[in-house]
């Protein structure tokens, strides 16, 4: 019997964006009120300018694919991809940050990655890479 497998559609986006949020969210969470890494022995510098880098790179990679999906064919089937590409690197930065401070204890590479979470996802809602109809 053959099944008819589907990628992810236009309507899942938002579960998809609320998933990720949710992921770094609890993450952040667990980080703060689970394990507490304040004693942390890790030096903070080079996480702070690897993360700075990353934070630097999605931040533009973000805007070009933003750039792309506002110049593409409303029908195109990118848009989900270009999506998915924008909030797993967002996502990804959040994660590198949030990693930081567990190693270090750096309350900044808690507080800048979460920022920059929160302004990309609110800059590149689902609705910005549904197809315009």
């Amino acid at each position: 019997m053959p099944q008819d497998r589907q990628g992810p559609t236009p309507d899942s986006l938002p579960l998809l964006y609320g998933a990720m949020a949710a992921g770094v969210l609890l993450y952040a969470a667990v980080l703060v009120f689970v394990l507490r890494p304040g004693d942390a022995s890790a030096s903070a510098l080079p996480l702070r300018i690897g993360w700075l880098v990353v934070a630097v790179g999605v931040t533009l990679l973000a805007g070009v694919i933003q750039q792309r999906v506002r110049a593409s064919a409303p029908d195109d089937p990118s848009r989900m991809t270009n999506a998915l590409v924008v909030w797993a690197a967002v996502e990804g930065q959040a994660l590198l940050g949030l990693t930081g401070y567990f190693l270090t204890g750096d309350r900044l590479l808690l507080i800048l990655p979460l920022v920059l979470f929160v302004y990309l996802f609110l800059r590149n809602p689902p609705a910005a890479f549904r197809a315009r109809g």
